[in-house]
């Protein structure tokens, strides 16, 4: 398929945008001129949408993952726990 271009063709004549350019999208032939591909008449901000929605997505390449280094197996030291004596409290008579 031909590249695809947005292009301007002609003005608005609806009552709320008189005057505002009409763009279509469409592939320039070997004259200079569009072969249109797309035929609603659309603002530049929605051709531009348009266009991209229409454009092929190019796969982007995945990165290789880096290798991590191997980390060293390293033994736990055991804390010591300390054991706490328990207060005798003198019986009552």
């Amino acid at each position: 398929m031909a590249k695809l271009e947005i292009f301007q063709n002609g003005t608005s004549l609806h009552p709320d945008t008189m005057g505002n350019p009409i763009y279509q999208i469409g592939s320039k032939n070997s004259d200079g001129e569009f072969d249109v591909v797309v035929f609603d008449a659309m603002t530049e901000k929605e051709a531009k949408a348009k266009l991209k929605e229409l454009s092929p997505v190019k796969a982007v390449p995945k990165p290789k993952p880096v290798p991590k280094p191997e980390k060293k197996a390293v033994p736990k030291k055991k804390t010591a726990s300390k054991k706490v004596a328990k207060k005798k409290t003198a019986k009552k008579k």
